[in-house]
């Protein structure tokens, strides 16, 4: 743990310091050394997530290329949408995980290592530890803006630590200027909500949170 407390310590040197590397604390659950947020699959990649009602789900895609990929839990395309329902046409908004998998060391190397320690044998040793992040997003379509409410690194064992977590709280613009893998995500995750609630009209104020169906959603 001492190599993800040393690129903590970077927060404010990288042009990501604010998105993505001040940690979370995850208010709804109690964590343990245990307590497995992400299960591997062939190659690392993600086989199941924990979401945000603390359950098992199946990761959807939602964004990709050669050094990372990002996705969401199955239950926004599902019926776990439907707790966001109301608020989404009423203001535009909703909150949900983004998970990502770092498929090499790439990303933190080109972003994540401060100027005059590119050949630093601990940020590199860092950087090859890191495999994956969970993010608690709230995106606001109508503002254009995504803010990063929580977030958490983690090694390939998937599992948290106490030591990383934290509350970055931080808005970022929904254009693509500042992390265009995040921006492609979001859009691809808005759609999928668009395309959910269209198909189910029935889902209105009376349903979602009170109807007992679905799952709780993250805490905002």
């Amino acid at each position: 743990m001492r190599i993800f407390k040393a690129i903590g310590n970077a927060l404010g040197r990288t042009p990501y310091s604010l998105a993505f590397f001040t940690l979370l604390f995850l208010s709804s659950m109690a964590f343990c050394q245990d307590m497995q947020l992400i299960r591997p699959g062939p190659f690392g990649r993600p086989s199941m997530v924990r979401d945000e009602g603390d359950t098992w789900a199946t990761p959807i895609s939602v964004y990709s290329d050669h050094n990372l990929e990002l996705f969401v839990s199955d239950n926004l395309t599902l019926a776990g949408v439907a707790w966001d329902s109301p608020t989404f046409k009423k203001d535009g908004t909703y909150a949900t995980y983004v998970y990502t998998f770092y498929k090499n060391p790439n990303d933190c190397i080109a972003n994540r290592i401060p100027a005059g320690h590119p050949s630093d044998p601990e940020w590199l040793k860092a950087c090859s530890e890191l495999r994956y992040q969970r993010r608690l997003i709230l995106v606001d379509t109508r503002q254009k803006t995504v803010t990063i409410r929580q977030a958490l690194l983690m090694e390939g064992d998937g599992q948290p630590h106490p030591e990383l977590m934290g509350s970055p709280n931080a808005t970022i613009p929904l254009d693509g200027s500042v992390n265009p893998a995040l921006f492609h995500a979001v859009t691809r995750i808005t759609s999928m909500i668009e395309v959910q609630i269209g198909r189910h009209p029935e889902w209105h104020e009376s349903q979602g949170l009170n109807s007992g169906t679905h799952q709780q959603p993250p805490q905002r």
